[in-house]
């Protein structure tokens, strides 16, 4: 026992091991070689990849989870649809379940061997949420162990290499939030959803789903389809002329944008001369702000406008961040991080 304890302890005496918990692989591979300078090697035997690098004399092991390691569920005894009333779900017992007992083993086993854990993952309710769940887990086997918390915005080396020396305490209350979330979710989706496919006698692979963000979302698809549906377009006429010096030409477009027939668009068109006329000159100067950085909504909405279908376009966004050209995509809030080189 005493040979093998030795082998575990890092060389030199005041030497520690910590273990980096990131939200998944590729966060875990960028942190590790940015902190490490491009030095960090996974450890071998390990499935899920574990980074070893040394930083400021310490032995330092860095993984990624797979997003959530624990979900929510109902006791056995309440999985039978027709043998529990939708209602008693409201106030049932919640129990947490793991997603992945290998990676729990995993991230229990890499604790076991750490003085300090640091909780790196993203910056939002729910990264808070799975950071305090990898807590709760390692502290199964370590109760005692010291933890702290890495919040970042944005993948660049000025940054990480900034909160990694001003590291803090994790933020409980936001992960009471993004658990309170779940149960939300849990409860009233399991309780309408049985009640709506029982009472519409809809069951097995032919069940109703009713969801906190689905149901409203699909409420607002059918009202939009019905304004469709019941839209009568209303005929317009529009008057553009092309004017013409030298070699340059522009558009320009009547000053009564839209006419109600064709008759009157008629008349103003046998209104005009041969010759466009400049009758007055304005020269303003303005200052522009530079434009908002998106929000997630706002992102959507623009890759939309190209064409972008929403699931490509948060792929798109979420490599982009991994490599440190954006800050973090899932946010509502509009400021750029200091650490973020816009030039």
């Amino acid at each position: 026992m005493i040979r093998i304890f030795a082998e575990c302890l890092p060389e030199g005496g005041d030497a520690e091991v910590k273990l980096i918990i990131t939200e998944k692989n590729t966060t875990a591979r960028r942190i590790s070689t940015i902190l490490s300078d491009g030095k960090a090697r996974p450890l071998s035997g390990c499935r899920n990849p574990v980074y070893v690098f040394q930083m400021n004399g310490d032995e330092v092991h860095c993984l990624g989870l797979k997003g959530h390691i624990l979900k929510v569920d109902f006791p056995p005894r309440y999985q039978q649809w027709q043998e529990v009333e939708p209602r008693e779900l409201i106030h049932a017992d919640i129990v947490k379940v793991p997603t992945s007992k290998s990676l729990i083993k995993l991230v229990q086993s890499e604790a076991r061997k750490a003085d300090e854990v640091i909780i790196a993952t993203d910056f939002d309710r729910e990264g808070e949420l799975i950071g305090v769940d990898a807590i709760n887990i390692i502290r199964e086997v370590r109760p005692e162990i010291r933890v702290r918390r890495a919040r970042f915005s944005a993948l660049t080396p000025a940054e990480i290499k900034k909160v990694f020396s001003r590291l803090e305490d994790p933020y409980y209350d936001l992960a009471s939030a993004g658990e309170a979330r779940q149960d939300i979710d849990l409860i009233w989706g399991a309780s309408l959803t049985r009640f709506i496919s029982l009472a519409s006698t809809r069951l097995g692979k032919n069940f109703l789903s009713v969801g906190r963000v689905q149901s409203p979302t699909l409420a607002l698809i059918v009202d939009r389809e019905k304004e469709r549906k019941e839209f009568v377009p209303t005929p317009f006429w529009t008057l553009r002329i092309e004017c013409r010096k030298g070699e340059e030409t522009f558009q320009a477009v009547h000053a009564r944008e839209r006419f109600d027939t064709q008759e009157e668009a008629e008349k103003a068109h046998a209104r005009l001369e041969d010759r466009a006329r400049v009758t007055e000159v304005k020269a303003t100067e303005k200052a522009v702000k530079p434009p908002v950085p998106c929000n997630t909504t706002g992102f959507l909405t623009a890759a939309a406008s190209l064409g972008f279908p929403a699931a490509k376009s948060m792929s798109i966004a979420e490599n982009l961040y991994m490599n440190g050209y954006i800050s973090y995509p899932r946010v509502d809030n509009t400021v750029y991080p200091p650490a973020l080189d816009l030039k």
